[in-house]
């Protein structure tokens, strides 16, 4: 009986340092700019010959949610963005990420709080005073509109209904007057 209870007792210790070295090692991105940017920089830059050069504008955290979002712009001044997430160890393990030529790029971000839609991009000379993003694809009516800050980046977000079943939302830029800003690519 002894045996038994300490076989079990050795198996759930194994299991729990083995689950915890695994964490460890996900979330392994020091919460500070430079180890962010050390990690960010080395994730960009896989699979390309040389290292991708990015400079960090903005992090963001998600409301109350283990979610972060990094903006950052690549050396040909493509504005991108990163997912980082947060771990009961503190530091940060990174999800995704993507740069671009659009202005604006829009991406949902699944957190632990739900669904957010994410708006990120450039506001070349300050044009963009609001943008509205929209499901036009599907039977469901929904919306948001959301005023851009009076900075040359941006990042907003909106938390998305649960009931939302296609989270995809085209969006349109516009200008101080309310006019449409054309194109929404450099």
């Amino acid at each position: 009986m002894k045996k038994k209870l300490l076989f079990a007792l050795l198996c759930i210790l194994v299991i729990g340092v083995g689950y915890t070295v695994f964490y460890v090692n996900q979330y392994s991105v020091k919460d500070n700019r430079a180890s962010i940017h050390a990690d960010l920089t080395t994730w960009e830059s896989r699979g390309s010959e040389e290292e991708i050069e990015i400079k960090i504008l903005k992090m963001t955290q998600i409301n109350h949610t283990t979610s972060y979002v990094v903006l950052f712009e690549t050396a040909d001044k493509y504005v991108g963005y990163a997912h980082l997430l947060k771990g009961w160890n503190g530091q940060f393990k990174i999800v995704e990420s993507g740069a671009g030529t659009n202005i604006v790029k829009y991406r949902d971000l699944k957190t632990n709080q739900g669904v957010y839609g994410i708006l990120a991009g450039k506001n070349p000379d300050l044009q963009i005073d609001h943008i509205t993003a929209k499901s036009e694809f599907t039977d469901e009516d929904f919306s948001f509109t959301s005023p851009i800050p009076e900075d040359a980046t941006f990042l907003v977000y909106k938390k998305l209904p649960e009931d939302l079943k296609e989270t995809f939302l085209t969006f349109t830029l516009y200008d101080e007057n309310g006019k449409v800003i054309e194109p929404a690519s450099e």
